[in-house]
């Protein structure tokens, strides 16, 4: 067995909270990608729709259903639409009763009863998405910041052993 002198530097390891911090950056960083995965495939349909989408007007409605309670179907209408270039649909018209010659946005297959109904089903998630994405990076800045202000505070060590008073 080698013996060495008090006074020589032992090779310094990365401490386990070190590793952990990498671990846990690269956790949270994989969380926040599912998160926004999650969120990109709930919208996906709905963003193309608010994208492609335009102005139609209602031409027949077949029945209309309420709802919008817990559990149940939201309010829809079953109908015919035309569109200011002569094509025409059928489908489900989401959003409250609507009655022949009512503007919808629409497309092919699809409508709402209101451009401002999409957008909403479109924004909210998405804004929520990018403010927890936010304030995560705004913590991970922060824990930084001060991970770097406790090794600048950590004191020297002393050469040759313990300090003397």
């Amino acid at each position: 067995m080698r013996r060495t002198s008090p006074d020589a530097e032992r090779p310094t390891r990365a401490r386990p909270a070190e590793r952990g911090g990498v671990r846990g950056l690269l956790s949270a960083i994989g969380l926040l990608l599912a998160v926004v995965c999650v969120v990109g495939l709930f919208v996906g349909r709905q963003a193309q729709q608010l994208a492609t989408g335009e102005d139609a007007t209602v031409r027949a409605v077949a029945r209309c259903a309420e709802g919008g309670g817990p559990g149940t179907e939201p309010a829809h209408c079953e109908g015919e639409w035309q569109f200011a270039d002569g094509r025409t649909s059928m489908g489900d018209i989401q959003g409250p009763e609507v009655a022949k010659g009512d503007t919808v946005f629409a497309g092919r297959g699809w409508a709402y009863a209101s451009r401002t109904r999409l957008s909403l089903q479109v924004w909210i998630p998405v804004g929520l998405c990018t403010a927890c994405v936010g304030v995560a990076g705004a913590f991970w800045v922060v824990y930084r910041r001060d991970q770097r202000a406790a090794v600048l505070m950590k004191p020297a060590p002393v050469p040759g052993g313990m300090a003397r008073s």
